[in-house]
């Protein structure tokens, strides 16, 4: 969609021309090596790099315009021959909002769902998949593992891309037939405002526990930012939807007190204790195996069914999340309980592999303590030996959360292996030797005494190796990656690769 730099003025306001107003603008972008003839460069200043130092370089490439913060405008060069437009309350929201303009607000097309919260995003994101492409037509997926615009799935750099990205897939979607979609959105994204004028018709939030805490201050920071995907379900004039509705997990306290004025809100729950009147939909009665799950729910007074291929109770409040966000859109229960029942296991998200001896393999991204405690947690209802813990921490990120996921594997498993995730820029033995030591000073330890493997693929096939008829194998952290990031090096590595390799040796040995 072509526009002039008048044309955007007149539709968005808060900005300032300083030009010729006819000049015409056919895509935005915030990267100074996408500028070139027709582009509109927005100099945001990021959290790792200000991109008004990039303007002399979009300007050579040739870019249409400039867009800079009030507080920069000396920044562009005095002899700069483009317009320029000054953004009133600085330039973060704006590659967002001019690249919905442009994609001729593809949001508005398709039902759009957004998920948050600490864990299940990425399981909610793919069931809820299965349940709008059911119901309603083909549904695209934006998350942690795949971005899926219609054609295919293709790497996923960011859970959330970028707000120039985030409308190119979403217009992708729009344009290949797509009735709806279903978006991963990170506490990074709605704080940095990638989906600044998104309209959403419903959103679900998930759960909130220690993460992140080396980008936001503290938890109470951490949730605010999650909060404000519910500004995204309001009603603003311009994005073509009324309000929208909010599947809200009702078992999570830091919830309880987020305004949800003007709203739809469906509460779920799966562990309440509470008023029988308090949550709107809750789980009843569930029955957990290594084929998958059975859960009986009340949705108001009725009860519904059903069956899962989904293994462990890590899951039951996964599709307890999506079954609500379904049921918060009035889709019929019959039909959301028929596509959840049919959806496929989530690469790396509590995936199963059997194991020749009778052993079953658990994989999952679990990186936190608390999610870390809940697979482990889910995984013992599935045990009939012993259950054992492989698990690392990522370099350059949470320090304090090392000691705590030693200590949750302390008291969780009952063999631990304590080895290296994503060490980036520092030692793979001292991040092991922290969690070691949070291991250690647990007093209340059901796990034999940890061994330290720092060799990931190495600490993997030693616990495959022990793992007799019965137990259970948690090879937590990385889940669906293929890579492993040392230093400043990407190298091959893929648990379920390992796994894999390691089942075919042992049947190729009989």
């Amino acid at each position: 969609m072509a526009l002039t730099l008048g044309g955007i003025v007149d539709r968005l306001p808060g900005l300032r021309l300083e030009g010729d107003a006819s000049v015409p603008v056919t895509a935005v972008a915030d990267d100074s090596r996408a500028a070139g003839p027709g582009v509109l460069f927005i100099a945001v200043a990021g959290t790792t790099a200000d991109g008004h130092r990039f303007l002399p370089g979009a300007l050579a490439a040739g870019c249409a315009a400039v867009l800079v913060d009030p507080g920069r405008r000396d920044a562009v060069p005095a002899d700069a021959s483009v317009p320029v437009l000054v953004a009133e309350n600085g330039t973060r929201a704006w590659p967002a909002r001019l690249a919905r303009l442009i994609a001729g607000a593809p949001d508005a097309a398709m039902t759009v769902v957004g998920v948050t919260g600490t864990n299940g995003k990425t399981t909610t994101a793919f069931l809820l998949r299965s349940l709008l492409g059911a119901a309603l037509g083909p549904c695209g997926l934006l998350g942690t593992i795949v971005y899926d615009a219609g054609a295919g799935p293709r790497p996923a750099p960011l859970t959330t891309p970028g707000g120039v990205a985030l409308y190119g897939l979403l217009g992708e979607m729009r344009d290949r037939g797509c009735r709806a979609a279903a978006l991963e959105v990170s506490s990074h994204a709605l704080d940095q405002q990638r989906v600044a004028d998104l309209a959403l018709d419903a959103a679900v939030l998930t759960n909130l526990s220690r993460d992140h805490l080396d980008y936001h201050r503290d938890l109470e920071s951490y949730r605010d930012a999650k909060a404000r995907i519910l500004d995204l379900l309001r009603p603003v004039p311009g994005r073509g939807k009324g309000p929208g509705a909010v599947a809200v997990n009702a078992d999570e306290p830091m919830f309880a007190d987020l305004d949800y004025s003007g709203l739809r809100t469906l509460r779920f729950a799966t562990g309440w204790r509470g008023r029988a009147g308090a949550v709107d939909l809750r789980v009843v009665d569930t029955v957990l195996d290594r084929g998958g799950s059975r859960l009986v729910f009340d949705f108001r007074g009725r009860e519904l069914r059903l069956r899962s291929r989904l293994v462990g109770r890590f899951n039951v409040e996964n599709l307890t999340a999506a079954l609500a966000a379904g049921l918060a859109l009035d889709l019929p229960a019959d039909a959301c309980l028929a596509a959840l029942a049919g959806a496929e296991q989530v690469p790396g998200r509590m995936e199963g592999f059997a194991l020749p001896g009778g052993g079953l393999v658990i994989v999952d991204y679990a990186h936190t303590p608390d999610a870390l405690a809940a697979v482990l947690q889910s995984c013992r209802e599935l045990v009939e030996g012993r259950l054992v813990v492989v698990f690392g921490c990522g370099g350059d990120r949470d320090r304090g959360k090392r000691p705590m996921m030693g200590a949750v594997a302390a008291r969780e498993a009952d063999g631990t292996w304590i080895t290296s995730d994503n060490p980036r820029g520092e030692d793979p033995e001292s991040i092991c030797d922290a969690v070691a030591d949070g291991f250690r000073g647990e007093t209340d330890r059901r796990s034999d005494p940890c061994r330290v493997e720092v060799d990931r693929t190495l600490a993997i096939r030693a616990a495959l190796a022990e793992a007799g008829p019965g137990d259970v194998v948690v090879v937590a952290g990385k889940g669906h990656e293929d890579y492993q990031i040392v230093g400043d090096r990407r190298l091959s590595l893929d648990d379920r690769g390992v796994i894999r390799d390691w089942v075919d040796g042992e049947a190729a040995r009989g």
